[in-house]
């Protein structure tokens, strides 16, 4: 299979696993759903693909190294920016912190699924699924 259709289809899974996760808090009319975690979990499995491909052509000049764990350090740095944006305040209560940090885990299935991990990042998405519903009852 061309490494470009499989580039596609890993970007495609995360936005499937990132969906289910965003499903069962758009069902509890949470402020990130459905669409917010399929576009977090295919963005970071994207980054992850070209941090792991993207510099291929580069490689080849001698001198050149590529650290593939820079841009994955970059997304899970970022994702603290946008979630921090779902964290409310008000008369000393807080809310969103399990929608960020559902957005945090959203990120790291989409880096594992980008990275090639398909095992991993399904079982992971179902387990945060799980724990959502644990913590619902």
């Amino acid at each position: 299979m061309n490494e470009e259709i499989v580039y596609i289809l890993r970007f495609l899974l995360a936005a499937l696993c990132g969906s289910l996760i965003g499903l069962e808090r758009q069902k509890r009319a949470k402020t990130a759903g459905v669409h917010t975690h399929a576009i977090v979990a295919s963005t970071s499995a994207l980054m992850m693909i070209v941090s792991k491909y993207g510099f291929s052509d580069v490689l080849s000049y001698e001198g050149i190294s590529v650290d593939a764990s820079r841009i994955a350090a970059g997304v899970v740095s970022a994702i603290g920016f946008i979630a921090a944006g779902v964290v409310l305040i008000r008369d000393e209560n807080v809310t969103g912190v399990t929608t960020a940090a559902g957005l945090w885990a959203t990120v790291a299935m989409g880096l594992t699924i980008g990275a090639g991990m398909y095992v991993t990042g399904f079982a992971f998405t179902l387990a945060i699924i799980v724990m959502h519903f644990i913590r619902r009852k």
